[in-house]
């Protein structure tokens, strides 16, 4: 906590430090179990496709047996916007995203699969659909009535 010198007691109120990086503007939560494997894969695509984009991935595993929490605790060594929650006695997907969820700051959230099945290059122009048009949610979806080869939409109508 942030020494009191205006006589308030309210950490909220302690005068903001400088950080190091700007303040994420898109969390993406990434729900793992055993993907140790793919989680420097989808760290190194999420750079490529988010430069210019104050981002942060907080990968979510439910207790792997195979490390992947221990991957992206060395990634984050190296990433200062990786972060890991290792859930212990916890599992599930949904469950995994709300933790996820509840555990940013940014104004917005995306959530993609550990075993990459959702395509990072979206995320843009899904977070530019959110900005512009300001709604409340835009859903990348290949089951949005296009035909099978087609690039993946993003479907603002919600």
């Amino acid at each position: 906590m942030v020494p009191d010198t205006t006589g308030s007691t309210s950490a909220i109120e302690a005068p903001v430090l400088a950080a190091a990086t700007p303040p994420a503007e898109l969390t993406i939560v990434v729900p793992t179990f055993n993907e140790r494997d793919n989680v420097p894969l989808l760290v190194g695509r999420l750079v490529s496709v988010l430069e210019g984009i104050a981002w942060e991935a907080v990968f979510v595993d439910d207790d792997s047996p195979d490390g992947t929490a221990d991957t992206v605790r060395a990634l984050a060594r190296r990433h200062a916007n990786v972060r890991c929650i290792q859930r212990l006695g916890r599992r599930g997907l949904a469950s995994a995203c709300v933790e996820g969820i509840l555990s940013s700051a940014a104004p917005h959230v995306a959530v993609m699969a550990g075993d990459l099945p959702h395509d990072e290059r979206l995320l843009p122009r899904m977070l530019q659909t959110l900005r512009s048009e300001g709604l409340d949610i835009v859903i990348g979806s290949e089951a949005s009535g296009r035909r099978r080869g087609a690039a993946p939409s993003v479907d603002p109508r919600l």
